[in-house]
């Protein structure tokens, strides 16, 4: 078995890639090696057995020596030279679709036609590169380029003296600077965002946080009176964006913001429309994790039923649907008894999740199906199948599990499960202080729910009574179920 950097690469190459590093290293220009061609012949022939023991460096050796003895400081250098030829291959290989790789070619190309005075195929290639340059919300990159290329032409024109063509581009290129300083400002200020509310984590220095406070967003936008619609329109996205992530009770600007994207919505790429609309869509969650309340719940349904009308998953910019969305929309109809819409959903959807995930987000999807029917032995049948891929997956499934067991009157099961999660939620580090807090008593109410019904003669109608008031903040999604159940306790206690 052979180990090297330059194999590890090479096991990577699809079947384009591979013919073309065979074209590359053939090459008088790239490699005057012919040891290195035999090479790469057996290790393309033998690429799927690799691993096996007989193929060493000393059988490589052999095959491209035969009749010499193994010289390790030979191979060696062979191994190394190999990987070289990679790294230089890589870097100058164009991927199918690689526009950004293009486009630094295609400024080479305009500097060089400078230079030597080629201005017709300056202008050509210039046109051809304004072309080729695509809008995009989601990076900065588009305004960057635009103006690196304008900046082209203020070259070319001083160059030449003609300062009146010179002048003329510096309207343009401090637009585009402009834009993309804004963009580049939201694009940390999510950044840092997901690093708060995703992973729990706030820095104790933020930069941008600073200069984001410090930015007088809207003197700014009344300075802007009379600027090109569509670069206003640009910096009014980005800015309202900006204050989506960083002010959760601005319901003025998140209706605002709504309008402006749902309008545009066959503007925005593919992945555009998805990372826009999900922005939407966290604001509302994260309020809905603190209230809880079914007009939220409506609100991240409009959202989620939007998505799926205008958005499509493994192809055009996104990869497959995440395991966590899929639980999250099938969970959201269940819960406002749209039982149609979440069938319809699972069987629509779920090959577009990631291929081993399928089997578990299928069995947790079904368990909610079966639950609203009532069905609880076949909810804890099918949550059975479920691997445990991440935090959120497994407090999802203990949900309705214990939910199960409640129904059931599996009483210390159900206390067991609670016991468990109580742990699960003090342990993980992913869930942030105040999640921590909501699920915590989310499940301390639950638990409330079990002892009163395992042991009803301790209890008062009073002390239901106290309990229900936690019914609208702590179980919004299952309000209607937990009510049920306390009146079933008050004639129980009665």
């Amino acid at each position: 078995m052979m180990k090297n950097k330059a194999l590890e690469v090479i096991k990577t190459y699809d079947q384009r890639e591979t013919k073309e590093f065979e074209r590359f290293i053939a090459s008088g220009f790239h490699n005057s090696n012919k040891a290195i061609i035999k090479l790469f012949a057996l290790i393309k022939k033998n690429i799927h057995k690799l691993n096996e023991e007989k193929h060493s460096e000393e059988y490589f050796y052999s095959k491209i020596f035969p009749g010499r003895n193994y010289n390790y400081g030979i191979m060696k250098n062979l191994l190394s030279e190999l990987f070289g030829l990679c790294e230089n291959f890589l870097s100058g290989y164009t991927y199918e679709n690689d526009n950004a790789l293009e486009f630094e070619e295609g400024l080479r190309r305009l500097q060089y036609y400078m230079l030597h005075s080629l201005d017709k195929l300056f202008f050509a290639e210039y046109r051809q590169l304004e072309k080729q340059i695509e809008y995009s919300v989601l990076r900065p990159e588009y305004f960057f380029n635009k103006s690196r290329l304008v900046e082209k032409l203020y070259k070319f024109y001083t160059r030449k003296s003609q300062y009146q063509g010179a002048a003329d581009t510096l309207y343009p290129m401090s637009i585009y600077n402009t834009c993309f300083i804004i963009s580049t400002l939201k694009h940390d200020v999510a950044g840092m965002e997901y690093l708060k509310s995703q992973l729990n984590y706030t820095p104790e220095v933020n930069p941008t946080d600073a200069l984001y406070k410090s930015f007088d967003s809207e003197n700014f936008l009344k300075q802007l009176g009379g600027l090109d619609p569509v670069y206003y329109k640009h910096i009014t996205l980005e800015i309202k964006l900006m204050k989506l992530y960083n002010e959760p009770d601005n319901w003025e600007n998140y209706y605002e913001l709504k309008e402006l994207i749902f309008k545009s919505m066959n503007d925005y790429s593919n992945s555009e429309k998805w990372h826009l609309t999900s922005a939407l869509f966290g604001f509302v969650l994260n309020e809905y994790i603190a209230k809880s309340n079914k007009e939220l719940l409506s609100e991240i349904a409009s959202i989620r039923k939007v998505q799926l009308a205008n958005v499509k998953f493994n192809t055009e910019g996104l990869g497959p649907m995440q395991a966590g969305v899929f639980r999250n929309i099938v969970e959201l109809f269940v819960i406002l008894g749209e039982f149609n819409i979440a069938v319809d959903f699972i069987e629509r959807f779920i090959n577009e999740l990631e291929e081993d995930k399928r089997k578990s987000i299928y069995s947790f999807s079904m368990a909610l199906i079966e639950e609203s029917r009532g069905n609880n032995e076949k909810v804890l049948d099918l949550l059975r199948n479920i691997e445990f891929t991440d935090y959120q997956a497994k407090f999802s499934a203990k949900m309705v599990a214990m939910v199960a067991f409640y129904n059931l009157g599996y009483i210390e099961q159900g206390l067991s499960a609670v016991d468990s999660m109580k742990h699960f939620i003090k342990d993980t580090e992913e869930f942030s202080a105040p999640m921590k807090k909501n699920l915590g008593q989310r499940v301390a109410t639950l638990e409330k729910l079990f002892k009163i019904k395992a042991n009803p003669e301790k209890y008062s109608i009073a002390d239901i009574s106290a309990l229900e008031e936690n019914a609208e903040v702590y179980f919004g999604s299952r309000k209607d179920w937990f009510l049920a159940k306390t009146t079933e306790l008050k004639k129980l206690v009665q």
